[in-house]
């Protein structure tokens, strides 16, 4: 049951990534100076759902530290 837990938050949040992505695809495809717009394969994608956790930690490590250092 977990591990349908933590796969339903990865598809979620990727979900969540390609709903806020879409509408920008080509400005940036400009940005980047690439013809195609930018889209996310099936690799990416499962990739993302499998490692979420690991950015989320990432985050909240550094989070963290910077609040400690603003209350210093």
């Amino acid at each position: 049951m977990i591990v349908l837990n933590y796969i339903a938050i990865g598809a979620l949040i990727m979900f969540i990534m390609e709903v806020i992505i879409n509408p920008h695809k080509e400005e940036i495809a400009a940005i980047e100076q690439e013809d195609e717009p930018f889209e996310f394969d099936w690799i990416t994608r499962t990739f993302c759902i499998i490692a979420w956790p690991i950015a989320f930690a990432i985050i909240l490590k550094h989070a963290i530290q910077w609040i400690k250092n603003m209350l210093k």
